[in-house]
């Protein structure tokens, strides 16, 4: 496996894990999750968003704040985000 293989599969893996978090926090199956449909829409409202970045840092070590997941706005965008910043 190439270095650049490797770290897109680390990459997919961090998403994967942070769409399971974020299923965790919104008591829902991580599959069932819209990843156009924005934070708020999915029911992420601030109290969640603390819990949630706080989850990610804890268990992914991936370190954010609640005013990027809301500028971000999509799970598919913060996921792009935080795969960028690996």
């Amino acid at each position: 496996m190439s270095s650049g293989t490797q770290a897109e599969g680390s990459s997919r893996t961090a998403e994967n894990a942070a769409l399971d978090l974020l299923g965790e926090v919104l008591y829902v199956e991580a599959g069932k999750i819209d990843l156009d449909t924005g934070f708020t829409e999915l029911g992420l409202d601030s109290i969640l968003a603390v819990e949630y970045v706080s989850m990610l840092k804890d268990e992914l070590g991936v370190e954010q704040t609640v005013a990027s997941l809301y500028e971000l706005g999509t799970p598919r965008a913060f996921f792009a985000h935080i795969a960028a910043e690996a």
